[in-house]
């Protein structure tokens, strides 16, 4: 356990989670061309409707959640659906991997995920990319699945703690080949903190 497993294909997880396939965009086949063209497109529009309306938070991590509606918004424009994803047990939650369920006119299935990362920190290794199991995986059928990630500048908001978010450069990504690594991380709570067994001191101040 205290060696991380490293370098884990992204494929591989989801077969193993999921029992699903995740299938890699061809760059030659007419329609992976055409999906990626209709989503650079929906990506330009988003660009031009965040720098019109830019996110004002006050930390970077609630600004990748505002973004997921942008996206949303965007995809029927340029003849995609986007619904949210749900289980195979037709379940669905807000937080969790993927964001995004896209069909194209072809109804060929992409789950798009959605990211936001600090301008000018791209090549670093800081963790950006996380995906946790769980008894109700919203990974249900067969489908590419790519992640689409766009630097921000953040600028700060005179008198308070909020940021405009402002996008300066995108990146898509086929997650079809990704390397992941595990770490494991021992954890409780609470309820089990709270616990007269465990308690040597208590009192209000």
């Amino acid at each position: 356990m205290l060696k991380p497993v490293k370098g884990i294909p992204f494929s591989v997880i989801i077969k193993a989670l999921a029992e699903r396939q995740v299938v890699q965009i061809n760059k030659a086949d007419p329609a992976d061309i055409d999906l990626v063209k209709r989503l650079e497109q929906a990506i330009r529009l988003c660009g031009a409707d965040l720098k019109a309306k830019p996110i004002k938070r006050p930390r970077p991590n609630e600004v990748g959640n505002d973004v997921e509606g942008y996206v949303m918004r965007a995809l029927p424009h340029v003849g995609l659906t986007a619904a949210r994803p749900t289980s195979s047990a037709g379940l669905g939650k807000s937080t969790g991997y993927p964001d995004i369920l896209i069909r194209d006119s072809h109804n060929r299935a992409t789950y798009l995920e959605c990211k936001i990362f600090a301008q000018g920190t791209a090549g670093t290794t800081m963790r950006s990319f996380y995906l946790s199991p769980s008894e109700s995986f919203k990974v249900s059928i067969d489908a590419r699945h790519l992640l689409l990630a766009f630097g921000m500048s953040a600028l700060p908001v005179a008198g308070s703690r909020d940021s405009l978010y402002i996008p300066e450069s995108y990146k898509l990504v086929d997650l079809h080949d990704l390397l992941c690594d595990v770490k494991y991380v021992f954890n409780s709570d609470n309820r089990r903190l709270d616990t007269s067994s465990t308690t040597l001191l208590e009192g209000k101040l």
